[in-house]
């Protein structure tokens, strides 16, 4: 088993600690551990967010601002994704060669879904029009999972590879949905319905929307994978940050 690790500024020792005590574990256990650091030449800080098919995607401090970052399997393979223009940006996800995330533009005052095939000149701006802020977490068969933010709410969103491809997957009567994740033209997350949030699924659109909350629940959500970590994070540190909140 191959465990890849960014270094991340403070965490570094006690997260290195941690697999050498998982280490320990699954030696007893007859297992093998790898730890391979990621963190690339001259970065003050970086984080592995996810991964698929040989590539990792995360973030890399670079200068105090964080770049979206691109490794295949090791820290001399790190290639910056960072569009002209932005002012901080992450990955995300990745899938068949290609990666998605956000950058931050317009000075750090709106954030953009992102979609990456493997360098930065590869940025595609997924943000639709009229939307100020947008977000993609996953990406599988060629499309985007996320959520879009329209009047000042966040929307489940799906989209194929272009800003015109958005489809709004908010079920009818939801203030507010967000989807994390997407396989085999599924998406997950939630959506509030009569002012609680539900775990919901989706099939590629709003109407195909089912409320996966069990019956007697106050409440649920379908999280991201449990290989993810964290999406959204601080623009300078490069730090995990919790999910983005649903609103009250």
């Amino acid at each position: 088993m191959v465990n890849l690790l960014a270094r991340t500024r403070g965490l570094s020792h006690l997260t290195i600690l941690g697999f050498a005590i998982l280490g320990a574990t699954a030696s007893e256990a007859h297992a093998q551990w790898t730890v391979t650091n990621l963190h690339p030449a001259g970065a003050t800080a970086s984080v592995a967010i996810g991964g698929a098919g040989g590539q990792q995607v995360g973030s890399a401090g670079v200068a105090g601002i964080d770049h979206a970052s691109l490794w295949n399997g090791s820290s001399a393979l790190w290639v910056d994704l960072d569009p002209v223009g932005s002012s901080g940006s992450s990955a995300t996800g990745a899938s068949g060669g290609q990666q998605v995330g956000y950058a931050n533009l317009g000075g750090g005052f709106y954030t953009h879904a992102s979609m990456w095939n493997g360098t930065a000149a590869s940025w595609v701006d997924l943000n639709p029009t009229g939307a100020a802020n947008s977000y993609a977490f996953r990406i599988s068969g060629g499309q985007q999972a996320g959520y879009v933010i329209v009047g000042g709410l966040p929307r489940a969103s799906l989209w194929s590879g272009a800003a015109a491809s958005w489809v709004d997957l908010t079920p009818v009567g939801s203030a507010y949905s967000d989807a994390f994740d997407i396989s085999g033209g599924q998406q997950v997350g939630s959506a509030s319905v009569s002012g609680t949030i539900h775990a919901s699924l989706w099939n590629g659109s709003a109407a195909s929307w089912i409320d996966l909350n069990p019956t007697g629940s106050t409440g649920s959500s379908a999280p991201r994978r449990a290989s993810s970590t964290s999406s959204i994070r601080t623009r300078r540190s490069c730090r995990p940050s919790p999910r983005p909140a649903m609103p009250p």
